[in-house]
């Protein structure tokens, strides 16, 4: 073996090396940015599960609410109808009182009307029209948030996936298994975004 032989083999054995080198510091690099990649997905799927969360919450909290202040509602309702059924009797029954006794009868009468247009839209915060207000009020924040419930339920799941196909990448380095991870994760954004917006509500949610 002469010399250009010897300088020959040193030079494929440095070709060898550099290409070898190359090859793992793009793996490196390529590992780097995957696991990158899936710490974005876990803070957006945290985010996405935190909100998810909360809108079940909102949901059976406001339903609670507008149950109760509906029932509420009613309990004033039958009150206010009982006191004007018994001021009418008053009234009717005064007729054929002697004049005293006709004078207690409605000025009776008259204190249960005054109690009962209270209970209509008193100053306070239990009058029947604050009532029925703070039960449509619970119902829409009931409704928003049931709306809102199943596009964090749905991006929540596919964020998840595409955590997981991020993973198994991780080990196989099998292009298409990133490619749909990257699909899942798009749409589970899209997802997580229309449930806070709403803006484009879906039929099938």
């Amino acid at each position: 073996m002469d010399a250009a032989e010897v300088k020959e083999l040193i030079d494929e054995a440095h070709e060898h090396e550099h290409r070898k080198r190359g090859h793992d510091d793009g793996e490196g690099g390529l590992k780097i940015s995957t696991a990158v990649y899936i710490s974005m997905l876990a803070a957006v799927l945290a985010i996405v599960s935190v909100a998810g969360s909360n809108a079940g919450k909102d949901m059976m909290a406001s339903a609670i609410e507008a149950s109760d202040s509906f029932a509420y509602y009613q309990a004033k309702t039958q009150r206010q109808i009982s006191l004007r059924l018994a001021a009418d009797e008053l009234e009717l029954l005064s007729a054929g009182m002697p004049a005293e006794g006709q004078a207690r009868a409605l000025k009776k009468s008259a204190e249960y009307r005054v109690n009962a247009d209270k209970m209509e839209a008193d100053d306070g915060k239990n009058s029947r029209k604050d009532l029925l207000a703070k039960a449509k009020a619970a119902e829409a924040k009931r409704d928003h948030a049931a709306t809102q419930d199943p596009y964090f339920d749905f991006a929540e799941g596919l964020l998840q996936l595409a955590i997981v196909l991020a993973s198994v990448f991780a080990i196989t380095n099998m292009g298409f298994i990133l490619w749909v991870s990257r699909v899942l994760a798009v749409v589970g954004l899209a997802l997580a975004v229309d449930g806070f917006t709403l803006v484009y509500p879906l039929p099938f949610l």
